[in-house]
């Protein structure tokens, strides 16, 4: 095989993956903190190979790529931490804006680095559970809600130790 199609095999792999992970968590299941754990370490090892792949063989690997967004557009989704986010899938930089102190919306802005297309997308559908119970001025959560951006963000990327730099 060919390294340009292991790299179509390994994403329609992790491409059913993560379906069947959203499938499972939009049913209402809850998933256990260490199977999560697995999972991620599947994706990250899943999405490292692709990675490898890509930077072994760059001209078979050449993906188109948006422009990155200057500024963290609005979630698409109600969140009582996230205000928005942007992603550039060129350089796997994801910007998120938190929301800011009540009544003003816009809080910092934070870059992540690394991150991959699939764990993004992940990311934007919030996927993960929240795993705890509680409200604040933005909003009201509980343990098993999803779509949750704060849960999402929080196992997907700050877990995973994705570099990041406060912007503003």
């Amino acid at each position: 095989m060919n390294p340009n199609e292991e790299i179509q095999l390994l994403e329609q792999l992790l491409d059913q993956l993560l379906q069947g992970i959203q499938d499972v968590l939009m049913s209402g299941e809850i998933l256990s903190d260490e199977f999560q754990g697995m999972l991620a370490q599947e994706i990250e090892t899943t999405v490292n190979r692709i990675d490898q792949l890509r930077s072994e063989n760059p001209a078979e690997s050449l993906q188109p790529s948006t422009q990155e967004q200057q500024k963290p557009q609005t979630a698409g989704m109600p969140s009582s931490n996230v205000e928005g986010f942007a992603y550039d899938d060129k350089r796997g930089r994801l910007l998120v804006r938190f929301l800011g102190k009540y009544p003003q919306r816009n809080g910092p802005v934070y870059a992540y680095g690394g991150v991959p297309k699939q764990i993004f997308d992940l990311f934007q559908k919030g996927a993960v559970p929240a795993r705890t119970d509680g409200q604040n001025k933005w909003g009201k959560w509980w343990k098993g809600k999803v779509p949750s951006l704060g849960a999402s963000l929080f196992t997907l990327i700050k877990q995973q130790g994705y570099p990041y730099q406060r912007l503003g």
